[in-house]
C-alpha cells in the first residue's frame, strides 16, 4: 500500500496547480509514480485486448500504447525533476513529423486502422502528438536553460528527402489513394529513424543514463518490436489488398532497422536491469555528425 501511496502523492505534486513552483521530488516518489504508470498502461492493454477479437489486431494497438507509454515517462520526467537534460528535440521533432503524417491517413481512410478499435487506435497516436507538443514546449519554453542544446547535435533535415523519394516509389495501397498511402509510407520510414537523434545525444554525453530516458527508448524499442511482429502477421493480407512483396519487405525492414539501432542500448539497458544498476553509456569519442 505504500508503493500506492507514494504514487498518488507523485501524481498530486506533479499536476497539482502551481507545481512548477515546489521542489524536485524525492527518487522514491518518482519510482512509485513511474510504476502507477506502467499499472494504468497495463490496464489499458487489458482493454484493448477485451475490444479486439483478433490477437493480431490487439498487437498494433499495444506498438501504438507502447510509444504513449515512452513519451508519458518523458513528461513525467520533466515535471518531477524540473529539467529537459538528456531529452533530444530533434528526436521528438521526428516524431511529431511522423505523427502529424500517420494521423493525417488514419483519421480519414481506413486501411491501415486496426478493425473494429480504429477509434482506440487513432486516441492513443493522437494524444501521443499532443504529449510531444507539449515535451517540445518545455524544452524550447518552459525549461529550455535545461536543454542540452550542444549535445543535441544530429542534423535530421537530411533524413526527411529519402524518406519522401522511397515512399514515392515503394509503398503499399491500402488506403486505395497513391496520396494517403504515399503520407502512410512516410511516416513509416520517418519513424525508422526518429529514435537516432536520441540515441547519439546519449552516446555524446556518456556514462550513467537518467531512469526515465532509458525507459522511454526502451519502450520505443518495445513499439518497434510490437510492430513487426504484427505486420509480419499481417503481411498476407496485405499481399491480398495489391500490396507487392518489395513493399511488403519494406515496411519489416523499418522495424528491423529500429531494432537494430537500438540494439545497442537496449544490451546495457537489459543488463542494468538484470544487475539492479543505473544503465550506463560509453562515451562516443571523435564522432560527429
Amino acid at each position: 500500500m505504500s508503493f500506492i501511496a507514494d504514487g498518488v502523492d507523485f501524481f498530486v505534486h506533479v499536476l497539482s496547480p502551481g507545481s512548477e513552483a515546489k521542489p524536485p521530488v524525492s527518487r522514491k516518489q518518482l519510482n512509485s509514480g513511474v510504476g502507477v504508470c506502467y499499472i494504468a498502461c497495463a490496464f489499458v492493454c487489458l482493454l484493448f485486448w477485451a475490444r479486439a477479437k483478433q490477437q493480431m489486431t490487439s498487437t498494433l494497438c499495444l506498438s501504438s500504447l507502447a510509444g504513449l507509454t515512452g513519451f508519458l515517462l518523458l513528461t513525467l520526467k520533466v515535471r518531477a525533476t524540473k529539467s529537459v537534460a538528456g531529452i533530444s528535440s530533434k528526436s521528438l521533432e521526428m516524431y511529431l513529423i511522423f505523427y502529424v503524417l500517420r494521423l493525417s491517413n488514419t483519421c480519414f481512410r481506413k486501411g491501415y486502422v486496426p478493425y473494429q478499435i480504429g477509434g482506440l487506435f487513432c486516441c492513443v497516436d493522437a494524444a501521443s502528438l499532443l504529449v510531444v507538443l507539449q515535451l517540445l514546449y518545455c524544452i524550447h519554453k518552459t525549461h529550455k536553460w535545461t536543454y542540452q542544446q550542444s549535445l543535441d547535435t544530429m542534423k535530421v533535415l537530411p533524413l526527411l528527402p529519402p524518406c519522401l523519394l522511397l515512399a514515392y516509389f515503394v509503398k503499399l495501397p491500402l488506403s486505395r489513394s497513391p496520396f494517403f498511402d504515399g503520407l502512410w509510407a512516410v511516416s513509416a520510414y520517418a519513424e525508422t529513424v526518429a529514435l537516432l537523434p536520441q540515441l547519439w545525444m546519449l552516446t555524446k554525453i556518456g556514462g550513467q543514463v537518467e531512469g526515465m530516458t532509458a525507459h522511454f527508448v526502451a519502450a520505443m524499442t518495445a513499439r518497434s518490436a510490437l510492430g513487426l511482429l504484427f505486420w509480419s502477421a499481417a503481411s498476407n493480407d496485405a499481399t491480398r489488398f495489391g500490396g507487392t512483396t518489395v513493399a511488403i519487405n519494406t515496411v519489416l525492414g523499418t522495424f528491423v532497422l529500429q531494432l537494430l539501432i537500438a540494439a545497442d542500448f537496449m544490451y546495457y539497458y537489459a543488463k542494468a536491469r538484470l544487475g539492479g544498476q543505473a544503465v550506463v553509456l560509453p562515451p562516443a569519442e571523435g564522432v560527429e555528425i
